[in-house]
């Protein structure tokens, strides 16, 4: 439970304690879930692929409409998955096979997915377009969630335009259908954009109106979105009420529920600078948010969506910079993020650029930047009804009209800046009350909470005693059946048996003693001797594993020596993602052929780093199911190896292995070819042909292990390849190995 510490704890080192084992405890149970969150992301992605195929006409259309908002809309669907690429490509093909079908209900839903694609890029103003052309369709075609979807997302574009009232307008009616479909989680986050509508115009008591709710919402385990959502408005609560080491707690909290989630790119740095911030450790929170640019720049994502969250950030760093009064770099970071934002219309980023351009220069005394940026953003904050934004606005305009002995105009904007901020002021106090008032819900929320689990685990310990009694009746009253029915039965045969000839009974049960020990001898030996492959398999495989690495880590202190540091790093990463595929199957007598090959490709990858020209490889398939066949672990790998390291290593052009996978029943045939230096000239190199023995001998034990009560020995066979001039031109090696289906 979550309390506001008494302030003379607070006083001490206490506090900082209990609001570490918090975060620690949270985290805890975080990880608990995090991995059963990450695995559902997907789930809704890949059914919906796996049916695509199969589909026709409207039904097609929808489920590419399905795909393009799974893919894009990370707000409302259940993968909260960002990939736009993919979704813009997936509502294309909707939109071009519903158009062609005349199909109304697929056209809108398209046109809504791309309005959430757009938005996403930040092209508010198509978003809107988009929304405009989508929602008459929707409201005529009946399709009621998805409507209301698109009325809530025209809310928030407008909030991004700066239209807040508007925003605040459309909201408002969109509650009650929200309200009525018991949807907690759509609800939730509806009361946290209205919450942060009313709070950009300086209106505090309304936001708390509206983040109490949200408060008083349970937020379900894969909801990390409303969790972290959540924290950081209670943070912004405890801020309003002057509360700042709660406020820290609940920034971390943040950073803790988002990390490691890919909803938002950084957003645990992110998170984790505003607590530093609110501490005043300025130098620690330019540490994180540099993290943070870091790993946004370096990310896999979608790019147009990096560069958004990019700029947030960049917001964040420039606010930083301008507290340790890197005015220089403020300047440059605002000037970059200004930019980005007047483009694409987005008022509250706007805002915030401004702001920090307006007070940097005017810091550095340059008045003319000053008031250019200082007269911008009195322009948009009157616009769009940002009350604090228009305070600092005057404050900055008063200092430079001071600086310039404009003493009239000094007094005018000193005058507005008084009367807003004594508004503002009072708005404070009456959002300080709302903010306590929210505090104490939260703490009988969360009581109420506990409580109920509380009740709700009691409850089901009785349930589940009951449960174990009852099952404990019934499997005394079943044995003493089954015991009465045995007795009953042995009792009639014994008398049965009394009839006939005691000789002729004792005969037969001799022979039945002699055959069944007979029998449990032969059982015993062959579990001894299971058990002994199975020791040796285990053994060869602990032998390939080591005599692998040593040649990867052969090839990376190569590179090291030669003082080529990119290759080296490169072949390090791809080692160690080969590394982890060995671990990961070196425990496994078979695996898949796909994941095999997967390795195999792996691998050649990395010795052809090695080659001043690297060789190619081919892999044909001829019809092979490589993802319902099984063969044993790493059994493939040897045979490269050694094409490449006696066949191509000697070879002065450019090197070829070719192989190739027919499966005929339970025989897997493969044949590995390369276009090398051959077995004859091979034979020469005196320092590889331990190696090559060794690695060979291993495999091809293994392969009679495997084989153990197979009458047919494992064949594995080499041929020298010789051109039109009679002349070696490669090796090929011909291997059948066991198979086993899924």
């Amino acid at each position: 439970m979550l309390f506001t510490a008494p302030k003379y704890i607070q006083a001490n080192g206490l506090f900082k304690w209990q609001q570490t084992c918090k975060c620690c405890l949270i985290f805890i149970m975080l990880s608990c879930v995090l991995f059963q969150w990450i695995t559902a992301q997907t789930k809704a992605i890949d059914s919906l692929k796996k049916i695509l195929p199969s589909l026709k006409g409207i039904t097609r259309a929808d489920c590419l409409n399905e795909l393009g908002a799974e893919y894009a809309d990370r707000y409302w669907t259940t993968s909260q998955y960002l990939q736009t690429d993919s979704g813009l490509l997936y509502t294309i093909q909707a939109m071009n096979e519903a158009g062609q079908l005349h199909y109304l209900t697929g056209i809108g839903k398209a046109n809504l997915n791309m309005s959430i694609i757009e938005e996403e890029h930040n092209n508010l103003v198509v978003a809107a377009d988009y929304l405009r052309k989508s929602l008459p369709v929707l409201q005529k075609e009946n399709r009621t969630a998805d409507f209301h979807r698109g009325r809530t997302f025209l809310g928030w574009c407008s909030y991004r335009l700066g239209l807040i009232e508007q925003s605040i307008s459309i909201y408002q009616e969109e509650l009650p259908y929200y309200e009525g479909t018991r949807d907690t989680v759509r609800l939730d986050k509806l009361y946290r954009m209205i919450a942060r509508s009313y709070n950009s115009q300086g209106n505090s008591e309304k936001a708390f109106t509206y983040l109490e709710k949200d408060f008083a919402v349970n937020k379900p385990v894969i909801d990390i979105w409303g969790k972290r959502s959540t924290a950081t408005l209670k943070a912004v609560v405890y801020m309003a009420a002057g509360d700042t080491p709660n406020a820290v707690f609940y920034y971390k909290q943040a950073a803790l529920v988002s990390k490691n989630q890919r909803s938002i790119l950084a957003s645990y740095q992110y998170n984790m600078a505003a607590a530093l911030i609110l501490e005043k450790k300025y130098d620690s929170a330019l540490f994180e948010i540099r993290n943070a640019i870091t790993e946004i720049q370096s990310s896999k994502d979608d790019s147009l969506y990096r560069k958004l969250v990019l700029m947030n950030n960049y917001t964040v760093l420039s606010d930083i910079l301008f507290s340790l009064k890197q005015y220089d770099s403020a300047i440059i970071y605002g000037r970059r993020v200004m930019l980005f934002y007047k483009k694409c219309n987005d008022v509250p980023g706007l805002l915030s650029a401004l702001k920090t351009l307006a007070a940097a220069h005017n810091s550095k005394n340059e008045n003319a930047a000053a008031l250019l940026y200082a007269s911008q953003l009195l322009a948009y904050a009157k616009k769009s009804g940002a009350r604090p934004f228009e305070r600092e606005a005057y404050k900055v305009l008063w200092h430079i009209c001071s600086n310039q002995k404009k003493i009239n105009e000094a007094k005018d904007y000193r005058l507005k800046y008084t009367l807003l901020n004594n508004d503002l002021r009072n708005d404070k106090y009456i959002s300080q009350s709302a903010a306590w008032k929210a505090i104490n819900d939260i703490r009988i929320n969360e009581v109420k909470y506990e409580n109920q689990l509380k009740l709700n685990e009691e409850s089901n310990n009785v349930k589940i005693a009951s449960i174990k009694e009852e099952k404990k009746v019934q499997q005394y009253t079943f044995i003493s059946a089954i015991a009465l029915i045995s007795i009953f039965t042995i009792l009639v045969i014994r008398n049965n048996k009394l009839k006939r000839k005691r000789d002729q009974l004792q005969l037969m049960v001799t022979e039945a003693n002699i055959a069944l020990e007979k029998q449990k001898r032969e059982q015993e030996v062959t579990q001894l001797q299971q058990q002994k492959a199975e020791l040796e398999m285990q053994a060869l495989r602990a032998q390939m594993n080591p005599h692998f690495i040593f040649n990867c880590l052969n090839s990376i202190n190569r590179f090291i020596m030669n003082n080529d540091a990119a290759k080296a790093a490169d072949y390090l990463t791809k080692f160690a993602k080969l590394i982890r595929i060995v671990l990961e199957q070196s425990g496994k007598p078979f695996v898949l052929l796909e994941d095999e090959l997967k390795y195999l490709r792996l691998y050649m990858d990395l010795e052809a780093l090695r080659f001043e020209n690297p060789f190619q490889y081919q892999i044909h398939y001829n019809g092979t199911d490589i993802s319902s066949v099984m063969i044993p672990t790493l059994i493939i790998q040897p045979f490269v190896e050694n094409g490449i390291w006696h066949g191509l290593q000697g070879k002065e052009d450019d090197g070829k292995i070719d192989i190739s996978l027919h499966r005929d029943k339970n025989i897997l045939h493969c044949r590995i070819c390369d276009n090398g230096i051959g077995r004859a000239a091979a034979a020469k190199e005196k320092n590889n042909a331990e190696k090559k023995s060794l690695g060979m001998a291993l495999t091809k034990n293994r392969l009679r292990l495997i084989n153990f009560n197979s009458q047919n020995e494992p064949a594995i066979t080499f041929h020298d390849v010789v051109n039109e001039n009679g002349q070696c031109a490669g090796t090929h090696v011909d291997i059948s190995i066991p198979v086993q289906e899924i």
